[in-house]
């Protein structure tokens, strides 16, 4: 810890100074807003690389610390905040209680949409749009379906025609072929009459040229 105060005590007006701006924004921004470059956290840690970013890791999955507090930048560039050097320094002395008493004051940030997402503003409208057009999908799928089912009903009643006209010609058929039966046999009757009438005529006039004689 001495080590560590001594290192911060060397570094803070270099990184006061590197960030003059940033602090002269804010009249309310406390020595917990300093920001360090990463080789200023190892020397001042006494950790290498892969040692940082193990324990930036385990603050974000175990601690649930936003990694937005306790890094910013990229590349080269990455720098990192007081909380995030003090939560370390805690975290690989074993100091659980007085790291968790650290993490409970860390402020809240909220969450930034992410990329592409819509803000409540931008929502509503996006979500009329999307439910007028879900219902000119619904009608216009509504008419289609309407439409054919027109079609549909306007088959089965031609079908249904012609299926009784099939019947109504069907059973003319019948009536007719049962109106030839019946005078087939009519014609046959009659000609077997007009045969015996002839029989008998021809026997009277054998009878009657016969007594003549």
């Amino acid at each position: 810890m001495e080590r560590m105060e001594q290192f911060k005590d060397d570094t803070v007006i270099e990184v006061e100074a590197e960030h003059l701006g940033f602090i002269d924004s804010a009249d309310s921004e406390s020595i917990d807003e300093l920001w360090y470059s990463a080789a200023q956290v190892q020397r001042i840690l006494d950790l290498n690389k892969a040692g940082l970013q193990k324990a930036i890791s385990k603050l974000t999955s175990l601690y649930a610390i936003d990694i937005k507090i306790l890094r910013r930048g990229g590349a080269r560039a990455t720098e990192y905040s007081q909380i995030a050097l003090d939560a370390i320094e805690l975290l690989n002395a074993g100091k659980f209680t007085e790291l968790r008493n650290l993490v409970d004051k860390v402020p809240a940030t909220a969450s930034p949409s992410p990329a592409g997402a819509l803000t409540i503003a931008e929502y509503t409208p996006a979500l009329d749009r999307r439910i007028t057009q879900l219902n000119q999908n619904a009608n216009s799928a509504s008419a289609s379906l309407n439409q054919n089912v027109q079609q549909l009903l306007a088959q089965i009643a031609s079908e249904n025609q012609a299926a009784g006209q099939r019947d109504a010609d069907l059973d003319t058929a019948e009536i007719n072929a049962a109106q030839n039966r019946g005078a087939t046999r009519a014609l046959a009757v009659f000609q077997a009459e007009q045969k015996a009438q002839a029989e008998v005529l021809a026997q009277l006039r054998a009878m009657k040229l016969g007594a003549e004689s």
